[in-house]
């Protein structure tokens, strides 16, 4: 996934993603959100054919790139067990 960095400041980051990519905002941006030490975090979607999906995060007493990373972590930790889960499920489901 190509990630531009638009916008790189102490307390404030703000990212591009690819079009089409725009899924994994909803449940980053509830993530962040329910984080201490986030001010802001929203995304903006845009026109579909002409805006890339961007993300918009400010932070008060940690770094964005550290809160982003560390929340992107939870939630590929949390997917990933739900993925384990229902293969575990799947199994036992077999006819």
């Amino acid at each position: 996934m190509e990630i531009q960095v638009i916008e790189n400041e102490r307390d404030t980051l703000r990212i591009a993603l690819p079009k089409g990519e725009e899924t994994i905002l909803i449940p980053l941006v509830e993530s962040l959100q329910a984080e201490e030490k986030v001010v802001e975090a929203r995304y903006y979607v845009g026109h579909p054919f002409l805006d890339r999906p961007t993300l918009y995060l400010r932070t008060k007493g940690e770094k964005p790139q550290a809160t982003l990373k560390r929340v992107l972590k939870e939630l590929a930790d949390s997917y990933s067990d739900a993925m384990t889960d229902f293969d575990k499920k799947a199994e036992k489901s077999k006819p």
